[in-house]
């Protein structure tokens, strides 16, 4: 689970930067300021989601090791709701754009399959093989 704590780590960096990148674009670009905190809000609800899908696995985890015979789900209508509650305060509390929501809402998600792919490539760049499956 190490793994999984350090690839959260590089997540939420991520994260912290895209939203980072959307304060600049605010300042620099106050007309689109509706754009620039959709962003921002569906950023922050998508690390939260990214956060508690972290806690969930990580419990289904310890639940299989001890063997207990309990029903484990990963939470989706906890997840949804968080999207939902971003996308109300975004809509009724502030003027963000919906589809600006919408979209920050997946920049936890692109982050976790670019950072795997790219941990995946040094894996196997740090890990030479030949045919026979030996190691050099």
């Amino acid at each position: 689970m190490d793994d999984l704590s350090a690839h959260l780590k590089a997540v939420t960096r991520v994260v912290f930067l895209f939203m980072s990148l959307c304060c600049i674009g605010w300042a620099l670009l106050p007309a689109y300021e509706n754009w620039w905190g959709g962003l921002m809000i569906g950023g922050a609800a998508s690390l939260i989601n990214a956060y508690h899908l972290s806690w969930k696995v990580k419990r289904a985890g310890a639940i299989a090791v001890a063997q207990i015979k309990k029903r484990v789900n990963l939470g989706f209508f906890t997840r949804a709701c968080v999207a939902l509650l971003a996308v109300v305060i975004a809509t009724k509390t502030y003027t963000f754009q919906l589809s600006a929501v919408v979209a920050g809402l997946f920049v936890a998600q692109l982050a976790t399959l670019i950072l795997g792919f790219l941990s995946r490539r040094k894996l196997m760049a740090s890990n030479p093989t030949d045919e026979r499956g030996e190691n050099n």
